[in-house]
């Protein structure tokens, strides 16, 4: 074989096709990073968790602190008012929720794959982010069970009142 023949071969050569499996196009969803997360997210739940540590104390162990009992009080005077009547689910609710998405999505990290059209789900391991994230969950299960329990005892007692 000639050197004339040896080219000729190898542009007639077929070339291969290369596949992309390790370039995803990615799609990262961090609203922010993990501290400035884990910050505003121990912010909006301070004052959940304090509500619920000064319910926990003045009703489960009976125990009559001045802090405890005002406290208590000033959420039940905004929540009797029609005016502050809003903020309460704020606090306890949306405010905890944002904190939980805010938390979540600091660690997780989303790839799409257009060959295998896959969605790939990364989390990063931050244990303070989880933990807050499972916090608020915890929190807006435990206020919305308490609402759920005390409408439904309301409507029994007025169904067997009137």
């Amino acid at each position: 074989m000639n050197e004339k023949d040896f080219e000729n071969k190898m542009h007639n050569m077929r070339k291969p096709d290369v596949e992309a499996s390790a370039s995803y196009m990615h799609l990262k969803l961090a609203l922010m990073n993990t501290k400035r997360s884990s910050v505003w997210g121990t912010g909006f739940l301070i004052i959940p968790v304090l509500f619920l540590c000064c319910v926990s104390i003045t009703y489960l162990f009976h125990w009559k602190l001045n802090f405890n009992n005002e406290f208590i009080e000033f959420f039940a005077r905004l929540d009797k008012n029609s005016y502050t009547a809003w903020l309460t689910p704020l606090l306890f609710v949306l405010l905890p929720a944002v904190g939980a998405i805010f938390n979540l999505l600091s660690i997780m990290h989303f790839a799409y794959d257009k060959a295998g059209k896959e969605l790939l789900v990364s989390i990063k391991l931050k244990w303070w982010n989880i933990c807050l994230a499972v916090i608020s969950l915890g929190i807006i299960s435990i206020i919305l069970l308490y609402a759920i329990t005390e409408n439904a005892g309301e409507a029994a007692i007025q169904k067997y009142l009137h």
